[in-house]
C-alpha cells in the first residue's frame, strides 16, 4: 500500500530494474487507507510505504527508504512569485492531499506544532489531482519535490519554495516483525531498499 507519490518514486525504479527479461514477479500496488495497518497485521498487506508521520503502530518494523522536501504549486496567474512566507501560507486557501484520516498529514502535523492551521476548502485522494485542478484558481498545493517535478513543465503552474516550518520528511516501508526472516518478504524489502538508494537525498 502506498500513496501515488510513493508509486511515482518506487515504481519508476522497478520497472527499470526488477521488471527484466527472464524475471517473473508480480508487484500490486494499492491505494494507501485508513485500514492498511490492520490489513497488515492480518497478512492482507507484504507492505506499506508511508511517511513518517507517527502514525505506524510501534510493533511493526519500520525502514526508511528515502527523504524529500515540500513545495507549493500555484497557478501561473498567483500573486505569489518565488516562494511563500508562512504568513502568506496560513493567508491562502489550499487544496488538501488526504493521506490518512482525511488529513495530509505532515503539513498538519507541522503547523499544529507551532499552534498553526491552514484553510483547505477542498480535500482530494492524489497528488496528482491537487496539481491539476489548482490550475486558474488561487489555491496552494503543497506536494512533495518530486510529485511537482511531474508538472514542472506545465505552462499554467509555478513551483515555490514552501515555509521552512514544513521540512523535509522520510518516507518509510513498514512491515510486521513475523516476516522479518520470509525468503520472499526479504528479497522484496531488499527490492525497495534498493531502490530507494537510487533516489537522491534532498
Amino acid at each position: 500500500a502506498a500513496t501515488d507519490h510513493a508509486c511515482h518514486v518506487v515504481c519508476l525504479l522497478l520497472c527499470r530494474t526488477v521488471l527484466a527479461p527472464g524475471v517473473r514477479v508480480s508487484f500490486d500496488f494499492l491505494p494507501l487507507h485508513d485500514g492498511q495497518f490492520e490489513a497488515m497485521e492480518k497478512g492482507r498487506l507484504d507492505l506499506v510505504l508511508v511517511a513518517d508521520d507517527g502514525y505506524a503502530p510501534t510493533h511493526f518494523v519500520k525502514e526508511v527508504i528515502f527523504e524529500v522536501d515540500f513545495v507549493c504549486v500555484v497557478a501561473k496567474q498567483s500573486r505569489f512569485s518565488r516562494a511563500l512566507t508562512l504568513k502568506q501560507y496560513l493567508a491562502a486557501d489550499h487544496i488538501g492531499i488526504s493521506i490518512l484520516g482525511g488529513i495530509q498529514t505532515i503539513p498538519e502535523k507541522r503547523l499544529a506544532a507551532i499552534g498553526a492551521k491552514r484553510r483547505c476548502p477542498i480535500w482530494v485522494p492524489y497528488h496528482t489531482t491537487a496539481l491539476r485542478s489548482l490550475i486558474s484558481t488561487n489555491l496552494v498545493a503543497t506536494v512533495p519535490r518530486r510529485m511537482a517535478e511531474l508538472e514542472a513543465s506545465n505552462p499554467a503552474i509555478k513551483i515555490l519554495k514552501a515555509p521552512a516550518v514544513l521540512g523535509t520528511f522520510k518516507y518509510l516501508m513498514s512491515w510486521h516483525p513475523r516476516m522479518n526472516t520470509d525468503s520472499a518478504h526479504t528479497w522484496l524489502r531488499s527490492t525497495i531498499r534498493e531502490a530507494g538508494k537510487r533516489i537522491p537525498i534532498v
